[in-house]
């Protein structure tokens, strides 16, 4: 049996965030586990993309409100016949630890590493095209020629402040993604298009598709609707081109 190759399309912003946070993340842990210099490379470049991000936006409050908001969508369905109260519990006194954790930050996350010269530094040339170079920062490069014990000890000290904003993130997307259940549905002529309920809280568009199968979707999605076209690429140095021919995919509506 071929495995499925998922493609998701946030439906708000706060969900658009919450995904780049938690792609972030995933690459950082990915390198980190890594014994070149190219791996703690990695880490470093992408732990300074995560405090950037983070910096933006008031991330904290956006996450405690988006707990607060489906503890009140959870706790409604305690009245519905069937539903396992217990569990539906746990998950409301797992959400309530989890906005005393963000609660008890002080500032915004990370905000120390503002501070930090040796980041600050690395930081201000990693827009430049090879920025990195050892004549372009000297103190990077010796830090790079320490043992990996001691570069992997640094790295987990700086990503620190994050752990709890990560924790909080996979914890609200895992319910979200699990709102709703993969259906398989037909796009007709490569194309299909579905209105959206207002009065559900829609969230996350979840797409299926055969991960050896040459097409891919492309989707446009607004707050009342969205559209999705299947696409090939046969030339990577030519545009995409919509198939003509009908499909069956899978499809998610999240919504919690």
């Amino acid at each position: 049996m071929s495995e499925t190759l998922i493609f998701e399309q946030p439906l708000n912003e706060r969900i658009r965030t919450f995904l780049r946070v938690e792609q972030l993340i995933q690459r950082f842990n990915h390198f980190i586990e890594g014994d070149t210099l190219w791996d703690t490379h990695g880490a470093l470049r992408t732990l300074i993309e995560v405090a950037d991000l983070i910096s933006r936006v008031d991330l904290k409050s956006e996450l405690m409100k988006e707990l607060k908001r489906q503890i009140a969508n959870l706790e409604g369905l305690e009245e519905i016949p069937g539903v396992n109260t217990e569990h539906l519990r746990s998950i409301v006194d797992s959400h309530r630890a989890l906005i005393d954790k963000l609660h008890d930050i002080a500032g915004n996350p990370g905000a120390q590493l503002k501070t930090n010269e040796f980041l600050h530094s690395i930081k201000q040339r990693a827009a430049i095209p090879g920025g990195s170079c050892d004549f372009d920062l000297p103190s990077f490069h010796h830090w790079l020629s320490r043992d990996n014990s001691q570069r992997r000890h640094d790295l987990v000290l700086w990503i620190q402040p994050y752990r709890e904003i990560h924790l909080a993130v996979a914890v609200i997307m895992d319910l979200v993604r699990e709102s709703a259940g993969l259906k398989t549905v037909r796009a007709e002529k490569g194309f299909f298009e579905k209105t959206l309920d207002p009065a559900h809280p829609n969230q996350l568009i979840r797409i299926g598709v055969d991960m050896a199968a040459p097409q891919f979707p492309e989707v446009s999605a607004g707050k009342h609707r969205f559209s999705i076209r299947f696409l090939v690429q046969p030339d990577l140095e030519a545009r995409p081109i919509q198939i003509t021919d009908d499909l069956e995919f899978a499809l998610a509506c999240c919504a919690l």
